[in-house]
């Protein structure tokens, strides 16, 4: 009898198929573990970045003095700006300093956290856990500072201008302008 119209795969050619596979998936997880550490570190200073403008905006638009203030643990950060002087970003939505705007009625919480972003590290210039950026409510002028985010894929700053102006730079110049 012959053997003719039967299709099919011989164990020899299967398994060289997943010797196959298995090393293109090898090769394609770290680059992925990079892509998500450089999307992480891109959504965490674009999200900083966004949240200093909003404040700053706020100032200028509502004609009121605006404190950002951020706290920097060993592990963990926080930011939130607030009308009030005393805003804390580690208080609770429901407690009297925590950092939100506008009336009783419609109040906004302004506040994200480290573990929005994981991965993510924050660090300052001027070493304290608790400290705060004042936007003035006269040509949105503010008091200058830099941060610094960074993880496994890089570090990118963020440089807050005696201007008020708000600028995202790089050390290595990818994606953004150099610092």
């Amino acid at each position: 009898m012959e053997d003719t119209g039967h299709s099919g795969f011989t164990l020899l050619e299967l398994l060289v198929t997943l010797a196959l596979v298995g090393s293109l998936v090898g090769l394609a997880v770290p680059a992925m573990g990079r892509f998500l550490d450089t999307a992480r570190l891109r959504s965490a200073t674009e999200a900083f970045s966004q949240e200093l403008q909003q404040a700053r905006n706020h100032a200028l638009a509502h004609q009121q003095s605006v404190y950002f203030s951020l706290s920097v643990a060993a592990d963990r950060w926080c930011y939130g700006w607030s009308e009030l002087a005393a805003c804390d970003c580690n208080t609770g939505d429901s407690e009297a300093t925590a950092c939100r705007t506008g009336s009783a009625s419609q109040q906004r919480i302004h506040r994200r956290l480290s573990t929005d972003f994981p991965s993510v590290a924050l660090n300052t210039t001027r070493p304290a856990a608790l400290r705060t950026l004042h936007f003035s409510p006269l040509r949105g002028t503010a008091s200058a500072d830099s941060f610094a985010l960074h993880n496994g894929a890089g570090e990118l700053h963020v440089i807050v201008s005696p201007l008020g102006r708000v600028r995202i730079c790089s050390t290595d110049g990818r994606g953004y302008a150099v610092c």
